[in-house]
């Protein structure tokens, strides 16, 4: 027993004659009456009573019709979602660092959500080597990574933009570059943080002490801490760009060969659903903009 033969039984039911859902459904009356004769075999007794020229449903083929409809309503629904394949909607799992989450994609995710209200947009803050490690998996659909370009030959990779990044310091810090400070921490990333290796580098470069650590996942709370002369941190410029703006922080500016960049990332063996593909197309023309 198929679709097809309790789609006829259906029609036979609602013309209520074997000739009108034979025409209706564009088949020959002899093919409308072996569909019945499946469903009956199927179960082992007759769906309609034959009375004369009039075919109405006996008991059991009430109960068979009551059941049908919603199976078809459900049918119907199914065959529907191939006129929205190309529109984007469903779930769409996005990593991105804490960042580049709040000072760069929120533009990109109010516009996206207003175009494609139908997409559940699942935003994962997390470190690049995690969000790489779920790219391979497939945890994630999509990953903003802010970290210097890394070759992988699972993953597909595209360069947005060059993140200027800074060793920033308190206002009431004692020098206008990075020198050892015993009343200032050194305020860390977490650890597995692409620029967190940066700046310990750049500690180890300089000389300076390290005894005096505080870490914390949240570059927002780094910057309260940098605001309450607590300690010494290197972030991304734009995350500190107000408060050197009006004096409350100095920061010396970090230049490199192999710069930190913002990159959209994906699995190479991924589908690019139309939910990922008009995330990326937005994301690139909201990067083309950045300073």
């Amino acid at each position: 027993m198929e679709i097809r033969h309790l789609l006829s039984f259906k029609e036979i039911v609602e013309q209520g004659s074997f000739i009108k859902a034979a025409q209706l459904l564009n088949y020959a009356q002899s093919s409308i009456t072996s569909h019945v004769r499946v469903i009956e075999d199927f179960y082992g007794q007759p769906v309609f009573e034959r009375l004369g020229k009039r075919v109405v449903l006996n008991s059991f083929g009430e109960r068979l019709y009551r059941r049908v409809l919603p199976l078809l309503t459900g049918y119907d629904d199914i065959c529907g979602l191939k006129n929205e394949v190309g529109e984007p909607a469903g779930q769409l799992h996005l990593g991105a660092p804490e960042s580049t989450m709040i000072y760069r994609l929120s533009p990109v995710l109010q516009k996206y959500k207003s175009m494609y209200p139908k997409v559940e947009l699942i935003m994962h803050n997390l470190i690049c080597p995690v969000m790489r490690g779920q790219m391979r998996d497939g945890s994630l659909d999509l990953a903003v990574l802010l970290d210097q370009v890394v070759e992988e030959d699972e993953l597909v990779c595209k360069s947005l933009f060059d993140e200027p990044m800074c060793v920033v310091l308190p206002r009431e810090y004692p020098a206008e570059e990075l020198i050892y400070s015993p009343s200032h921490a050194v305020l860390y990333t977490e650890t597995g943080c692409s620029y967190r290796q940066i700046f310990q580098q750049l500690l180890e470069e300089k000389g300076i002490k390290t005894d005096n650590i505080i870490e914390t996942a949240s570059v927002e709370v780094i910057k309260q801490y940098l605001l309450c002369n607590i300690g010494v941190s290197f972030l991304p410029d734009i995350v500190i760009r107000k408060e050197l703006a009006d004096g409350r922080l100095k920061a010396v500016p970090w230049e490199s060969l192999d710069p930190i960049r913002v990159q959209i990332v994906h699995h190479k063996d991924k589908w690019i659903s139309p939910a990922m593909a008009e995330f990326m197309r937005l994301l690139e023309e909201e990067a083309a903009g950045w300073e």
